[in-house]
C-alpha cells in the first residue's frame, strides 16, 4: 500500500491573505485587459465612431487610478500576512473591492452583456472555492444590487444601456455589430481561458485532496498501515463471497511481546519507532494480494487471501523470524529487541461471522503468549493442545 504524497502546497490550503492576493491579481488582469482595449481605441481614431469617446477617456483615467489602488491593497495583504485580524477583515475588503471595481465597466459595456456575465460567474465560482461563503455572498449581494439598480434605471429610461457603445454619430449597423462582437471576444477570452485554467487547477487539487483524505481515513497515521475499520471492510467482503467463492482464506493476529516494557524503559518515542519498524517488516514480507493493518496498540493483523494452511504458516514464521532479528536503536545507542506472538485461523464458507474469525485468531494468539511468546500458533493446533477437538 502506497501512502506517499507529493509534498506540494494546495491553493485551497493557502492562507486567506494569499487567496486575497490571487483574487486581486485576477482583478488586475481583468482591468489590464480593459485598459489595453481602451488604449487601442484611443490610439486608433478611426474606431472612435463606434464608441462614446468622451466616456472612454473618462473611464481610461478611472482605470489608471483603480490599478494602483488594487496594487496597494495587494501590498497590504502581503505585509499583513500572519495577522489574525487581517485574515478576517481583508478577504471581505478584497472581494468587495474586486466587485465594485468591475461595476463601472460593467455599466458602460452593459450589465447583461456576455463579458459582464462571464466575469461575474467565473469570479463567483473561483471565489467560492477560495473563501468562506459569507465573504463571496456579501460582495455578490452588493454587486448584484448595483446591477439591479442600473437595470431598473435603464428600464425607466433614466440611464442608457451600455453607453460606451453608443456612438456620438450614426454608424453602419453591420460595422458596429462587428466592432461590438470583436470587443466582447477581447473581454471574454482572457477571463474564459484564465478562469478555465484556474478552475481546472482548483478542481484537480480538490480531487487530490479528497483522495488524500479518503486514503488517510483508511490508514493508521503512525505506521501508514490500514486501520481496523479498513481491515474489517476487507474481511466483510471476503465473508460476503464465502458462498460463491470456496477458496480458503486466513487471518493472522500478532502482538508485540513485552511492548509495555519497551515504552516504560525507553519511552514512547522508541515504542513508536518499534511499531513503525514492525510495520515495515510486515509490509516487506507479505504477498502483494495480502493486506496488513494495525489492529490497535501493539497488535497487528494480516489478511491472507486464497491460501493454504502450509503457506499461511510459512508467512507467519517468516514474519516472526524477521521481527526477532529486528533491532531498534534507543536514545542512548542501545539496541531494543522486538519479538511478536502470532495467532492464525483459516476461514471459508463454513464461517458464519467476522466475530468468529477474530475470536479464533485471538485465542490462538493468547495461547502463543502462554507458551512463552515469540511463537506461531494455529487455532486448530490450539484446539488439539487444549483437548477441545
Amino acid at each position: 500500500m502506497n501512502t506517499t504524497y507529493k509534498n506540494s502546497e494546495f491553493i485551497l490550503n493557502w492562507s486567506p491573505l494569499k487567496k486575497c492576493l490571487l483574487m486581486l491579481s485576477m482583478a488586475l488582469l481583468i482591468h489590464g485587459d480593459w485598459l489595453v482595449w481602451k488604449l487601442y481605441i484611443y490610439f486608433t481614431p478611426e474606431l472612435w465612431t463606434f464608441v462614446n469617446i468622451q466616456l472612454l477617456l473618462n473611464q481610461l483615467l478611472l482605470n489608471l487610478l483603480i490599478l494602483p489602488a488594487l496594487a496597494l491593497l495587494m501590498l497590504l495583504c502581503w505585509i499583513l500576512q500572519g495577522s489574525k485580524r487581517a485574515e478576517v477583515i481583508l478577504p471581505y475588503v478584497s472581494v468587495m473591492a474586486f466587485g465594485l471595481s468591475m461595476s463601472r465597466d460593467a455599466y458602460l459595456s452593459g450589465v447583461m452583456c456576455p463579458a459582464t456575465s462571464m466575469t461575474f460567474m467565473v469570479s463567483m465560482i473561483v471565489g467560492l472555492f477560495l473563501f468562506r461563503r459569507s465573504v463571496i455572498y456579501s460582495a455578490a449581494l452588493v454587486t448584484v444590487g448595483i446591477f439591479t439598480w442600473i437595470m431598473w434605471l435603464t428600464l425607466r429610461s433614466e440611464l442608457p444601456y451600455a453607453p460606451l457603445f453608443i456612438p456620438l454619430i450614426p454608424v453602419d449597423p453591420t460595422e458596429s455589430s462587428i466592432f461590438w462582437t470583436a470587443s466582447m471576444l477581447w473581454f471574454i477570452l482572457p477571463v474564459f481561458i484564465g478562469g478555465l485554467v484556474l478552475l481546472e487547477l482548483l478542481l484537480s487539487q480538490w480531487r487530490q485532496r479528497e483522495k488524500k483524505v479518503e486514503v488517510l481515513s483508511q490508514v493508521d497515521p503512525l505506521t501508514t498501515l490500514y486501520n481496523r475499520r479498513t481491515i474489517y471492510d476487507f474481511l466483510e467482503i471476503l465473508l460476503a463471497k464465502r458462498y460463491t467463492d470456496h477458496r480458503l482464506h486466513a487471518l493472522i493476529l500478532l502482538d508485540l511481546d513485552y511492548f509495555k516494557q519497551i515504552n516504560d524503559s525507553h519511552g514512547h518515542t522508541i515504542g513508536d519507532k518499534a511499531l513503525v519498524a514492525t510495520a515495515n517488516v510486515l509490509k516487506r514480507i507479505i504477498r502483494s494480494e495480502d493486506i496488513v493493518g494495525r489492529f490497535g496498540g501493539e497488535e497487528f493483523i494480516i489478511v491472507v487471501a486464497n491460501t493454504s494452511y502450509q503457506q499461511t504458516q510459512q508467512i507467519a514464521e517468516r514474519c516472526r523470524n524477521e521481527l526477532a532479528k529486528l533491532k531498534v536503536q534507543g536514545d542512548h545507542g542501545e539496541d531494543v529487541t522486538v519479538t511478536a506472538s502470532f495467532g492464525i485461523t483459516h476461514f471459508d464458507c463454513n464461517i458464519t461471522s467476522l466475530d468468529t474469525v477474530l475470536k479464533q485468531a485471538d485465542e490462538a494468539l493468547y495461547h502463543a503468549k502462554n507458551l512463552g511468546r515469540n511463537q506461531v500458533v494455529h487455532y486448530q493446533d490450539y484446539l488439539k493442545q487444549t483437548g477441545q477437538t
